[in-house]
């Protein structure tokens, strides 16, 4: 999975360098003719995912799949040879054509008059298979698995021309038939008899006559709001069937006696917005301020009363409470226990890290036990994690006040030490273990040979016949963090701070020995360019120390950041900011870096800003980009911003709102009207790609978020971008979590602890022309 969301990352990044995808911007115009009409969806055109094999290779196979025929064509396009060579000795064949490369996909909206539809032609005539769909459901009581299928016959008789056939998918993947199209896994391919065939399939695709469907028209964070904050709730809906209109009236109710307590009309934001396909609408009640459980309605047919939310000014504490307790449920090297997780006690997963075996010698081994898994698979990695706990430092301390010692219900809890710096130092130790004490540099990552059965844990330390790779990008990150942490912790335990300074200035010293980048074994979170990382551990290093060298370092190779400063399709700015935010806590900075430093800020934090006045949905997002992690970059630009603003003296009140619109989009005014942090409003997510997959548990634990809507990798779960997500604990391109993305959700959740109650700058609704 990290391999894609690195594949994602370069997709994205040259998409957004170009103009390829055009502005959703277009305001006072409806919708283009049958924008809502389910588009063929092909699992089969030019190319196609999965896995072919036979017990003994009668079915001919390439690379696993089933070859492309490029000479047996039909309408221009290639077909797929369904070749048995030989008599099936071996008494078992597959094909399995993904739908979505091993991701679960949504094929629900085609199923009630859909079909599956494809050409066929055979080597002889009269062939026969069968053929069908396959679904797959974590810990579904009937089994993980369920496959139907028919017998091509039931639809066509086989003939030496190309024909078309259209299988009813009620036939295949009908919820009556125990089936779960929500959860389709694939289209398969099987054998009726043992004697050999040939066919050729050419155009695979599902087909609908329907509409893509609507989510219900009121939606708002479903947390609530605090009480000085700006208040609102988007009605939207395609505007086929959306009945509210401009000036169509509001009301917010009690929840306990269903009175009216504020009432008002709607305002237009964009008569058809292309991230989500709809007509958007805003209720404002920024005015109501009573603290009180509510719910909205709108006078207009067809439109459901909103999720009940609340007003106040502690709403948000359970969210950073258990958006922190995150970590506690990915760590690794530890049984999690009844009385620290009643809901989801565990063995630990990993015992193997602490005799973990070098990639290049599996004859030496060390302990690498500790730290947090990264994501919904078993890997831990220094980058990431080094990355995490930067963004936890500044969540502290910029919030001290929101944290403090049993808080979180962990182990450490009682201690004396506020429970978000025990979890990060967690982390931190596994982190040192991962140093080679000889040269300074660090090895990147902890990987199973196999996650689902676990014979050893390797240190990934070769590529190739190179070994003993210690790269210059997680050397880098694990200096800053590490130097970071000793500031942290020099009030609590200065030998602990002392040991991750060390450390850190070891590190330096590994990068000096290697000014060129070295790049980690190939996999996940690889880099061609350690710049930033650098610069971001020299920043937090003279902090720390206030040595010159580490200054002149950062003089010398600051202003390298310019175009990504400056890159008005960017996003956020990553280690470029983060090792500003270092520099400006430092003493004696030097001027010229400061100024240009502030110029470059407000080049990129105006271009956020304008975006989000400018967005339907209140978040920086432009021209339908949701990648991979599209929720961490929605809230990660609002952390950037900030951080960046408080430091320069520069925050605003529309940065605040910024912000908490960000807040409000994870947490349910987004177009699927769900709140993408479980246990927090109506309708969350009930599912994560995680390793609660194969705990026997039902449910996940509250505070984790996924990764979000991806347009790329999530394409076809629907025709807009800002939908294609999937509530699915066996899809990862949408609904994997990450250590890195949560410690984002963590810092806005601590931002919104802290706002004082003041009376917010209201962000203008854009104008309509």
């Amino acid at each position: 999975m990290k391999k894609k969301q690195l594949l994602a990352f370069i997709v994205c990044f040259a998409l957004m360098c170009t103009s390829v995808i055009s502005s959703t911007m277009v305001v006072d115009a409806g919708a283009p003719d049958g924008w809502r009409n389910l588009p063929d969806y092909y699992v089969f055109k030019e190319s196609c995912g999965g896995w072919s094999g036979s017990g003994a290779g009668e079915l001919e196979t390439v690379n696993g799949n089933l070859p492309v025929d490029s000479q047996v064509t039909y309408e221009n396009l290639p077909s797929l040879r369904f070749n048995v060579t030989t008599q099936l000795t071996s008494g078992w064949l597959t094909s399995i054509l993904t739908l979505a490369d091993w991701c679960n996909h949504d094929v629900s909206q085609y199923v009630p008059n859909g079909y599956l539809e494809f050409n066929i032609k055979g080597k002889n005539g009269g062939e026969q298979f069968v053929i069908g769909a396959t679904d797959h459901v974590s810990e579904r009581a009937s089994g993980v698995e369920q496959k139907i299928t028919k017998p091509i016959t039931n639809y066509c008789t086989v003939t030496t021309e190309w024909q078309h056939v259209k299988i009813p998918l009620k036939d295949i993947l009908s919820p009556s038939l125990g089936m779960d199209p929500y959860n389709a896994k694939a289209i398969v391919l099987d054998k009726v008899t043992t004697d050999p065939f040939c066919v050729w399939l050419n155009q695979i695709k599902l087909t609908s006559p329907d509409k893509e469907k609507a989510f219900p028209a009121i939606k708002l964070n479903q947390v609530g709001f605090l009480e000085s904050s700006e208040k609102y709730a988007y009605v939207s809906g395609f505007e086929d069937e959306l009945k509210a209109a401009v000036g169509t009236s509001f009301q917010v109710k009690k929840v306990s006696d269903n009175t009216v307590v504020y009432s008002g009309e709607l305002e237009l934001v964009k008569d058809y917005d292309a991230d989500s396909g709809e007509k958007v609408l805003k209720a404002v009640f920024t005015d109501l301020k009573q603290p009180g459980n509510y719910y909205i309605t709108v006078s207009a047919d067809g439109i459901d009363k909103s999720p009940e939310f609340k007003i106040g000014n502690d709403i948000f504490k359970p969210l950073l409470t258990d958006a922190a307790r995150y970590f506690y449920y990915q760590r690794a090297g530890i049984e999690l226990t009844q009385q620290y997780c009643p809901d989801y006690p565990r063995a630990d997963k990993t015992p193997q890290d602490e005799a973990a075996v070098f990639d290049s010698n599996s004859g030496v081994t060390r302990d690498v036990s500790k730290g947090w898994y990264d994501a919904g698979d078993l890997g831990k990695y220094v980058s990431t994690g080094s990355g995490t706990l930067i963004n936890l430092f500044w969540s502290y301390e910029m919030f001290t006040e929101v944290y403090a010692d049993n808080q979180f219900n962990i182990p450490e809890s009682g201690n004396g030490i506020p429970d978000i710096l025990d979890e990060s130092r967690w982390e931190i130790e596994w982190i040192l273990k991962m140093q080679d004490v000889t040269s300074g540099g660090f090895y990147a990552r902890v990987q199973s040979d196999d996650d689902g059965n676990i014979t050893k844990r390797i240190i990934k330390d070769k590529e190739g016949d190179t070994t003993n790779i210690r790269p210059t990008e997680d050397t880098a990150l694990a200096a800053a963090a590490l130097a970071h942490a000793s500031i942290i912790y020099a009030k609590y335990d200065q030998a602990f701070a002392l040991q991750c300074l060390n450390a850190a200035k070891s590190a330096w010293a590994y990068l000096e020995q290697n000014p060129n980048n070295i790049k980690s074994p190939n996999g996940p979170y690889n880099t061609d360019n350690d710049l930033a990382s650098r610069l971001l551990a020299a920043a937090s290093l003279y902090r720390a120390t206030g040595e010159e060298k580490y200054n002149n370092y950062f003089v010398t190779n600051y202003s390298k950041g310019k175009d990504i400063y400056e890159n008005a399709s960017g996003d956020w700015v990553g280690n470029w900011n983060l090792a500003f935010f270092s520099y400006m806590k430092a003493d004696n900075r030097n001027s010229d870096a400061e100024e240009w430093f502030n110029t470059e800020f407000t080049i990129w934090v105006n271009n956020k800003i304008d975006r989000y006045i400018n967005s339907s949905w209140g978040t920086a997002i432009v021209n339908g980009n949701y990648y991979w992690g599209s929720n961490n970059q929605i809230i990660g630009m609002c952390m950037e911003a900030l951080i960046g603003s408080k430091l320069l003296g520069t925050n605003t009140e529309t940065i605040n709102n910024m912000a908490i619109s960000s807040l409000n989009w994870i947490l349910g005014a987004n177009p699927l009207r769900k709140s993408f942090v479980s246990g927090y409003g109506e309708d969350c997510i009930k599912t994560v790609f995680a390793t609660f997959n194969s705990d026997g548990k039902q449910g996940i634990a509250k505070g984790f978020m996924p990764l979000g809507p991806n347009r790329y990798q999530g394409a076809g779960l629907s025709i807009f971008p800002a939908k294609c997500y999937l509530d699915s604990a066996d899809e990862w391109s949408t609904n994997e979590h990450a250590v890195g993305s949560n410690s984002t959700l963590v810092f806005m959740a601590a931002f919104a602890v802290s706002v004082p109650t003041s009376t917010p700058v209201v962000t203008p609704t854009p104008v309509v022309t």
